[in-house]
Formats: structure tokens, C-alpha cells, sequence
């Protein structure tokens, strides 16, 4: 099974069948092409002519090729089934030097017989335009190959007549000049001048036992195709794989320069994130070491002044703003930060004067203020706003 398989995917399901007629030093071709669909043949093209070069236009080199070759040259005989009938046939020619090809009946023989250099000289004409011929046969006795799929009891090919009993050959005749008739054969309409083409390649695929041809030169024509096919098969796909692992390293070398770049980007990002990070590390640990320097870090020492404020102060008077030790100037960046380390500076709301009043006495009468001085005091709709600042002592 698996022999036929590789065998059919070596051939093809397309093969291509010739009908060679010598006539002298004229010949006819008879051209069809065929397609093989599972159980099926069909015929798919066919040509006719006089001219072997425009014949050769017609063919395909990656295609098998099978002659069958008729005409002039070609001895057809019907002789009993017996041993030693070749030389009944032949008389004292070698039987080496002849090409066969013979129907066997029961009791009697229909044979086919050519010299090998005239059938030679054919082949040898497709041989060298690389036309594979992969078979070929002599005669019209190939002809019979196509009996079970004909009702008719009388086959006619272009220059013979085969007339059978059921499915027996009962006879022959030699005709020349014969009208174009038709066969139908399934789906497929087939002329006499077709037919030997079209039972050539039925008996390639479906041998029929009855038919006895040519076999060393055949076999070794069909090895030859093989390997042929199979090195055009094999190199096809080794390029093709190249191309294609040529293709998948072009787009996977795209891929990692792609990818490789995002990395590196995002390397460059995270470079310049550490940067910062490093930066603001460091603005951190200044700013904390101004704090310790400065006191503002002691969370006891500020809340004592900012209890004592809130605690004095009256309800007719709202703070706003309290600032314990102010910067002395403008924060800049990049710049040293210095405080007033003994200052406090206060901004509010006063329903009145009197109650601000009171609550300046107050303050004033606190050990821990040096100082205090108003730095703004103005009336603002129906309230006053102010800005004090006091100024500490730190020895009490």
C-alpha cells in the first residue's frame, strides 16, 4: 500500500498518452492528456497532427508520457496457443531483435511484433526534447483493455477492426482509411483514433493479466521518472525549507531587534528612574538632617507651641494660618533651606478689637514669648484680619 502510494505520488494522477501511426515517411499523433481521480479516468485535453515539433509544445516534461505505436513496420498475427509460436512468426530472425506484445486467449495467441530499432528510433525522438516515456506498446491488440467498459461487440481503432464474443477476441481485420467513430466509455466520449492512447494508459494502471508486453526496457524507463521526480520533488522541498527557515530567521531576527530595543529603552527609562531616585534619596536625607539641625523634626517640641497658642485663643477669633519657624527666605531647589528657628508668625480672623486685644495681653503674659509684634491688623468686611509674630525664648 504504501508502495502505492509513493508510486502514485511520483507519477502524478495526470498522465499524458500518444497514438503513433507510421504511414511511411509520414506519421500520425494522436494526443491525449488524462486524469486519474481515485477510480475514475477522464480525459482532460487532446490534439492531433502531422508534426512531431508541434506535437512537443503540447506535452509536459513533468509528466509521464506512453506510446502506443501502430502502422507501417508493425507485424499482427493470430497464431495457436502453443509453445515455439514466435518462430511460426518470425521464421529465422532473432525474436531478441523484436519488440512483443501479445494477447493470449485460450487457444489462440494475438501478437504484435516490431523491430526494436524502428519502435528505438521513436522513443529516442522524446528522449531527446526530455519527453519521459515511462511505457509504450505495439499494435492494436492493447485495444482489448477497454472491452469491459464497451457494450459493442466490435472495437475499431484507426487501422484495425477486433471483433469479440462477450469478452473474447474472437478476430481481427486490417482497414485503412476508417471513418472517425465514437465510444462511450462512463462520462467520457472516445474516438477510434483515441482509443489505443486511452487502453495503453487503462492497462498501466489496472494491468490486465491477458496482456503480455515489453517489460526490462519499461522498468528501468519507469525507475528512471522515479528518481527524476522524486530529486525534483526532494529539491523543491529542501528549497522551499530554506526559503521558509530563511523566511522564519528574517522575521525572528526582527523580532529580538525589536524586542532588544524595548529592553534597551526601558533599561534607559529605569536608568533615568534610579537617577532620580538616587537624587531624590539624597535631597531626602539633607532635608532631614536640616530638620534635626533645626528642631522642626522634635514632634513635642512643636506641638508644646502650638497647644499653647490654640489653647488661649478666644472664640471670637479664628486662626488661619500658624507657621512655627518660617523660612528666612524663597525655597529654591538645589538650595540650602534656612529657618528662623525662634519665630512663630500667626494669621486670622478678629470679630473685635477688644477680644484681640485680650488675647494679645495674654499671650504677652507667656514666659516662653520674648516678643510679639503685630505685623498687620485691618478691618475686612464686618471682621478684622490680622498677622502677629511672636518671637520665642527658650530659657524659660
Amino acid at each position: 500500500m504504501i508502495y502505492n502510494i509513493l508510486n502514485s505520488i511520483l507519477l502524478g494522477n495526470k498522465i499524458q498518452s500518444v497514438q503513433i501511426r507510421l504511414d511511411g515517411d509520414q506519421k500520425d499523433f494522436n494526443f491525449i492528456e488524462l486524469h486519474k481521480k481515485k477510480k475514475s479516468i477522464s480525459i482532460i485535453n487532446r490534439y492531433s497532427t502531422k508534426s512531431f515539433e508541434d506535437l512537443i509544445t503540447k506535452l509536459s516534461k513533468n509528466k509521464p508520457v506512453i506510446l502506443s505505436i501502430t502502422g507501417q513496420g508493425i507485424l499482427s498475427k493470430k497464431v495457436k496457443n502453443e509453445k515455439g509460436f514466435q518462430s511460426k512468426i518470425l521464421f529465422n530472425a532473432d525474436p531478441n531483435d523484436f519488440y512483443w506484445n501479445e494477447y493470449i486467449e485460450e487457444e489462440e495467441i494475438y501478437v504484435s511484433v516490431a523491430r526494436k530499432d524502428i519502435i528505438d528510433k521513436e522513443i529516442a525522438l522524446f528522449d531527446k526534447v526530455q519527453i519521459p516515456i515511462i511505457d509504450f506498446t505495439v499494435g492494436p491488440f492493447i485495444s482489448t483493455s477497454v472491452k469491459p467498459l464497451i457494450e459493442e461487440d466490435t472495437i475499431h481503432t484507426d487501422t484495425t477492426t477486433l471483433y469479440f464474443e462477450k469478452e473474447s477476441l474472437l478476430d481481427f481485420e486490417q482497414k485503412k482509411g476508417q471513418d472517425v467513430l465514437e465510444y462511450v466509455v462512463g462520462d467520457e466520449i472516445i474516438f477510434n483514433t483515441d482509443i489505443l492512447g486511452f487502453a495503453s494508459t487503462l492497462n498501466y494502471l489496472y494491468p490486465n493479466d491477458k496482456i503480455i508486453s515489453e517489460t526490462s526496457l519499461i522498468a528501468s524507463r519507469r525507475e528512471e521518472f522515479r528518481y527524476k521526480k522524486a530529486f525534483n520533488i526532494v529539491g523543491v522541498f529542501t528549497l522551499s525549507f530554506f526559503l521558509v527557515s530563511l523566511l522564519l530567521s528574517y522575521i525572528l531576527l526582527g523580532n529580538y531587534q525589536s524586542a532588544h530595543h524595548k529592553i534597551q529603552v526601558a533599561l534607559g527609562e529605569q536608568n533615568v528612574a534610579y537617577s532620580k531616585l538616587v537624587s531624590l534619596e539624597n535631597d531626602k536625607e539633607n532635608k532631614e538632617a536640616i530638620l534635626n539641625q533645626s528642631g522642626l523634626s522634635d514632634s513635642n517640641f512643636l506641638s508644646f507651641y502650638i497647644s499653647k497658642i490654640t489653647k488661649e485663643v478666644p472664640d471670637e477669633i479664628n486662626l488661619k494660618v500658624l507657621t512655627v519657624f518660617p523660612a528666612k527666605s524663597k525655597i529654591k531647589s538645589e538650595q540650602r533651606i534656612y529657618f528662623e528657628n525662634n519665630v512663630i508668625e500667626i494669621e486670622g480672623y478678629a470679630q473685635s478689637n477688644d477680644q484681640f486685644s485680650s488675647w494679645i495681653k495674654v499671650l504677652k503674659t507667656e514666659l516662653w514669648i520674648k516678643n510679639l509684634e503685630i505685623i498687620s491688623f485691618q478691618r475686612e468686611n464686618r471682621t478684622n484680619s490680622f498677622k502677629i509674630k511672636l518671637i520665642l525664648k527658650f530659657d524659660v
